[in-house]
């Protein structure tokens, strides 16, 4: 397995490409057009690159989940 290696430049343009997508996620969704291109431009084969945005995608799915379960406990 290759390790990826990336400057501290490029982490940062990922960060906030992430920042971005989980925006317009929150909205309509969608983040994962953002993410996969970016995650492939710095060398994430494409395999790795879709199951981190289906990981991504879980963790928003979750979230909500966990704020209306909390709503609905009260």
């Amino acid at each position: 397995m290759d390790c990826l290696i990336v400057g501290r430049e490029m982490l940062g343009i990922l960060f906030a490409v992430a920042l971005l997508a989980g925006f317009i996620d929150s909205i309509a969704g969608g983040g994962g057009l953002l993410t996969v291109p970016a995650l492939m431009a710095v060398g994430v084969p494409p395999a790795q690159a879709l199951a981190t945005n289906k990981l991504q995608s879980v963790g928003g799915s979750f979230s909500p989940l966990a704020c209306i379960l909390s709503a609905v406990a009260r």
